[in-house]
């Protein structure tokens, strides 16, 4: 991996070379900077101070904050510019002739050009991606550049399939563990899939399960969902998976109304088995500040009843209608089999998985599961980043 293809860490010590600075001056209060390519940036001085990455102003080791923004004079003013022999732009403030020093780089890319997303997303439908992005173990062992290209898949397409591993029981529990800290809730730490008259979730029945996220009763679902197939013996039980965010942005094309009822209608998810009682409301289609896809909550067989005015009931059911139909019709839901061995890995917030029926009279089925958090997956893209780039 070249270094220009590195992720760096969030301050100006590590970022790959840019644009150079052509030249910078004091403008009133601003710091000007002209840079090679024409562009500008009109920088302030207290941001400027507030991110100087110094021994007294950063903690070399653990990279956190020493400087409290309550020290810094609010009308704090840079007393000299310098760029140094290394293109550096080194400002010296009134305090003591404090000398901050930045990196062009970082400079660059956090006033004119911010850096690019750890991984870009494409969404699909079955035309685009029929199966599962689809990696194979060596020898049953996944390598760290193995398990990369894994994590990158599912940050691109929001699920990657491994092939090729063994089925022992603690699999999953050690894969996970390779990402990050697992992600507990009410159900099993390291759960089964199985068949059982006992079951607090369709799950671990052997019925068709439509598409639809796991845990949205949670305040925050998880992010990550793992399944690895220990025994696939029984007809039927073909995995079904859609891609939640390439039905929200059609609809939002298709039926603008219905795609402003799905952001704003908040449905009411409940755990109505066992001891425990975990609820919660949310739109079907989570949006960010920006207005940009989040998250999809959707459990149709754990939805409460809708709490809303009698004349909003047609239309957001209709609204919910037409994101089922869509996230169940052929066009958008991938439909493969589970062979032993297998492990599926996806963004339990962008993807609804679900199952066809199968016949636990005709052989064994066993999945074995657990969660991650989403930014498990994204730390450790960055960390094996850093880490090919100081191998090479």
């Amino acid at each position: 991996m070249s270094a220009n293809n590195l992720i760096p860490t969030p301050d100006n010590w590590y970022w790959p070379p840019s644009q150079n600075i052509a030249s910078v001056e004091i403008n009133d209060n601003a710091i000007l900077v002209l840079w090679d390519n024409d562009k500008r940036s009109t920088l302030h001085p207290l941001w400027l101070r507030d991110n100087c990455c110094c021994a007294l102003c950063l903690h070399q080791v653990t990279r956190e904050n020493l400087l409290d923004l309550r020290d810094i004079p609010a009308d704090i003013q840079a007393l000299s510019l310098e760029i140094d022999a290394e293109g550096a732009l080194c400002i010296t403030w009134p305090e003591r002739s404090h000398v901050s020093r930045f990196n062009p780089a970082w400079l660059y890319a956090n006033s004119v050009q911010p850096p690019a997303p750890l991984v870009s997303s494409e969404f699909w439908g079955t035309a685009q991606l029929p199966e599962p992005p689809t990696f194979y173990a060596l020898d049953g062992l996944i390598s760290d550049a193995l398990l990369y290209d894994v994590l990158v898949s599912v940050g691109r397409h929001g699920l990657a399939r491994l092939r090729d591993l063994p089925t022992d029981l603690e699999l999953v529990e050690d894969f996970a563990l390779r990402i990050g800290a697992i992600r507990e809730t009410h159900f099993d730490r390291i759960f089964d899939v199985i068949s059982k008259a006992d079951g607090d979730s369709n799950a671990y029945t052997s019925e068709y399960l439509a598409a639809h996220t796991d845990i949205p009763t949670r305040e925050s679902p998880p992010g990550i969902q793992i399944l690895h197939s220990r025994v696939a013996d029984a007809q039927g039980g073909e995995s079904l998976m859609t891609d939640g965010f390439k039905v929200a942005k059609d609809i939002e094309q298709e039926f603008p109304g219905h795609y402003k009822t799905l952001t704003s209608t908040k449905w009411c998810y409940a755990n109505r088995a066992g001891p425990k009682d975990y609820r919660w409301e949310a739109p079907t289609i989570g949006l960010d500040d920006a207005g940009k896809l989040l998250e999809i909550r959707m459990l149709p067989f754990s939805r409460a009843p809708l709490q809303g005015s009698f004349e909003d009931i047609k239309e957001a059911y209709a609204a919910l209608r037409c994101y089922m139909e869509k996230a169940n019709s052929p066009e958008y839901q991938m439909s493969f089999p589970f062979k032993a061995g297998d492990l599926i890995i996806f963004d339990n917030r962008r993807i609804l998985h679900g199952r066809t029926a199968y016949d636990p009279n005709s052989g064994d089925r066993a999945l074995r599961g657990t969660y991650l958090d989403r930014d498990d997956v994204l730390s450790k893209i960055r960390q094996l980043q850093r880490q090919f780039l100081s191998d090479s």
